[in-house]
């Protein structure tokens, strides 16, 4: 007989009693770090069906001017492919004119983006005197602006397993013949309008 028994059965201490006891606690154990993992599979699997919401840029105007700094109003269309409305609490924006950046800006304004739908919102970037004079320098003589626009939608609520951000990066076109007139055209990638 195994001694664990024997002991048992003779009264003195220790016994197979307290080994079982051990053995369910570690299946125990294992059963809950196994049963975690397939919850946070199952919500990465929820987090790959969203797809990124697409921002365009639908006008840009100049607001005002300093000695140093420039602000101008962004106007962005949100576009929404997925099945769920997103709740956005923030922005985060970078305009690149020509491959140089230009200007950013921060948002902490809420709006909500309905599913398979699109929202407009309007922000405020703001740029140097000195990138501002580069890229006015940059520009003479060119008909037509190669634009990027990159940076971050923060979320109200997280999606699926804690995602909190989608990053975006849109690129475009901008004629400068008609930057003169309040409406500017932009010209989307195909299909994207």
């Amino acid at each position: 007989m195994k001694p664990g028994l024997t002991r048992s059965l003779n009264g003195k201490g220790g016994g197979w009693l307290p080994k079982i006891a051990l053995i369910r606690k570690i299946l125990a154990s294992r059963l809950g770090v196994l049963a975690l993992l397939s919850l946070a599979l199952m919500a990465c699997a929820t987090l790959s069906n969203y797809e990124r919401p697409r921002v365009y840029l639908t006008d840009f105007q100049f607001r005002e001017a300093s000695m140093l700094a420039q602000n101008f109003l962004l106007r962005l269309r949100i576009d929404n492919p997925n099945d769920a409305a997103l709740s956005i609490n923030g922005m985060e924006v970078s305009l690149n004119l020509n491959g140089h950046p230009l200007a950013q800006g921060l948002s902490n304004q809420s709006f909500s983006v309905p599913r398979f739908g699109s929202a407009e919102v309007e922000m405020q970037v703001t740029t140097t005197f000195i990138n501002l004079v580069q890229q006015m320098l940059s520009l003479q003589g060119q008909r037509v602006l190669n634009y990027e626009i990159a940076g971050q939608l923060h979320l109200a609520r997280a999606l699926g397993f804690g995602r909190r951000v989608f990053p975006f990066q849109e690129k475009g076109v901008l004629d400068l013949k008609t930057m003169g007139n309040r409406d500017i055209s932009f010209n989307y990638p195909p299909g994207r309008r």
